[in-house]
């Protein structure tokens, strides 16, 4: 069943349940007071007769105190009683009727006065059902010297039952009509308080059809309004973690097309050297230089397969941190760049202050000396490179700036990419294969290092790394 329909069924239930109740209550408490309004009245009634009677025989001599005066001393009193359209009745102690207003055959009766005269109780009262009619009889046992009386009046209470027949029906015609105003009422109320879900169910089959920039209404701050909040979060998540997969696919793809493309250049060299000192007779000079070629792209090859290695296992492996010094790490990594420096005629200068950070020292070698080739690599002749370290209270900030070519905004965010190179030509002339700034960004996240490529193109660029100096592990 639809929740729509649940919640129109449930509503209507509850209100016709709650009209129900409510109106068979009130007509019944209704009933109740006239009841018990109709019982005091007669027991009223009741003493008022006993008294009467009794004031009027004992007012009589002894000698005319018999049940001969009874009918005549009766009849006076039930005239001057407040209601004379009730049956009154005398019994003697045999329970003989000795006077009676009205005629009404009544049989049942005859039962309260044997258990007034068994139980000897004062007076007492029963409900008597003749037909259609109801009747109150209220009695009670008198004593007139030393004869005793039974003194009935008998109420018809009729119209109280009728009356409650009549609520009844009235109300049964009254809850015909609510039920039909109900419903049409309860009916609009639920389709408006669905509507939004109705709205957020549209939403989501479109969601799911391949719409994914669609989104909920947030109207409110009801269930409904946290649940459509709720869903744009789950579509924000969502559509993000799509974007991240059809990235992560597409740098999957550009990264096998380079690394084909990597491996077909000096591969197609070194086949055609190869295949050429093989078929043709070479000159001692062609025979060199094809040889001096097939060298330099074999290292190409190995310098490629061991960082594509390096990224692969920087994952994988559970590193132990412990205490580095920065002028150490940094002294390590301007040695094994001095060669190239020395060719380009590169000014180097250093001002590191005397720190220590944790972390692993052959990856932190690694980053350093990534960070001073890329460096190298980007100014021209005769450039300058500046690296600068200073200490912090919990951390240290290493800082590696040249005047090189600089680079765009869009450049930087690509620049960690594997095989990314800015320019191909230059870098390959360089020796590189575009995996430094990738192996770098891996390690520093190895490390909970933070890091930022500030750049201008023409003015050179700088490397900024924060370490943290406290707390060494197991990575």
């Amino acid at each position: 069943m639809r929740f729509f329909w649940k919640v129109y069924f449930s509503f209507m239930i509850l209100l016709l349940l709650s009209f129900g109740i409510f109106g068979t209550w009130m007509i019944q408490l209704t009933f109740e007071k006239s009841y018990q309004k109709e019982l005091v009245e007669a027991e009223r009634q009741n003493r008022m007769f006993q008294l009467s009677f009794e004031m009027n025989m004992n007012a009589l001599e002894e000698l005319y105190q018999n049940d001969g005066i009874i009918p005549a001393t009766a009849s006076s009193i039930v005239q001057n009683l407040s209601d004379p359209g009730s049956i009154y009745r005398i019994y003697n102690s045999s329970q003989e009727l000795l006077y009676e207003n009205k005629k009404q055959s009544l049989s049942a009766a005859d039962a309260l006065r044997i258990t007034l005269d068994v139980e000897e109780a004062p007076c007492g009262y029963q409900l008597l059902r003749e037909e259609e009619d109801t009747w109150i009889l209220f009695a009670c046992r008198s004593s007139v010297g030393d004869r005793i009386y039974y003194l009935e009046n008998i109420r018809n209470i009729s119209e109280i039952y009728r009356e409650r027949e009549a609520y009844y029906d009235w109300y049964s015609i009254v809850m015909l009509i609510l039920t039909g105003i109900t419903t049409i009422l309860v009916f609009l109320v639920t389709h408006v308080l669905t509507r939004s879900i109705r709205e957020l169910s549209r939403t989501t089959r479109r969601f799911s059809r391949g719409d994914y920039e669609v989104r909920a209404c947030e109207n409110g701050r009801d269930e409904i309004a946290g649940l459509a909040r709720d869903f744009n979060h789950m579509a924000d998540t969502i559509s993000e973690k799509m974007d991240e997969l059809t990235m992560q696919a597409r740098r999957q793809e550009d990264f096998t097309a380079s690394f084909a493309h990597e491996l077909k250049t000096p591969l197609t060299s070194i086949i055609g050297y190869a295949d050429m000192l093989r078929t043709v007779d070479c000159t001692r000079e062609e025979t060199l230089e094809a040889v001096n070629y097939i060298f330099h792209q074999g290292k190409r090859l190995e310098s490629l397969s061991f960082k594509l290695l390096e990224l692969i296992v920087s994952d994988k492996q559970t590193y132990r941190f412990r205490s580095l010094s920065v002028p150490k790490l940094a002294k390590t990594a301007v040695r094994l760049t001095a060669v190239k420096r020395k060719e380009k005629g590169i000014t180097l200068w250093t001002g590191i202050e005397d720190g220590h950070i944790q972390g692993e020292k052959d990856l932190m070698i690694s980053v350093f000396t990534n960070l001073l080739d890329n460096a190298g690599k980007a100014v021209e002749q005769g450039g300058r490179i500046v690296v600068r370290g200073r200490k912090y209270s919990g951390s240290y900030l290493f800082c590696i700036m040249d005047n090189g070519c600089g680079m765009e905004q869009g450049e930087i965010a690509r620049i960690t990419e594997a095989f990314y190179m800015i320019d191909k030509s230059r870098a390959r002339k360089e020796g590189g294969a575009g995996l430094g700034m990738t192996l770098c960004s891996r390690i520093l996240k190895i490390h909970d290092a933070r890091w930022r490529i500030f750049s201008i193109p023409g003015k050179g660029t700088a490397v900024a790394v924060k370490f943290r100096t406290k707390g060494a592990g197991k990575r």
